[in-house]
């Protein structure tokens, strides 16, 4: 089951791999976000760094999502 309560034809094995991924983008947010608050000198590669990791949660939170109807 998604997060959005949908069915999805995954494994319970790609299903939990995407589970854990999808906790490692926010994971990896969180962390760059925090360093950004503190104050950290490298700002410009803390912001890629948080733009590249909020791409990857994008990714994976649209393969939970059904295929538009055509």
């Amino acid at each position: 089951m998604s997060p959005t309560g949908k069915a999805t034809a995954r494994s319970p094995e790609c299903e939990a791999q995407w589970q854990r991924e999808i906790e490692r983008c926010r994971a990896e947010i969180a962390a760059t976000e925090a360093l950004l608050l503190a104050g950290h000198p490298d700002v410009e590669g803390l912001c890629m760094a948080l733009a590249d990791w909020s791409v990857e949660l994008r990714f994976l939170e649209a393969e939970a999502e059904p295929p538009p109807d055509r």
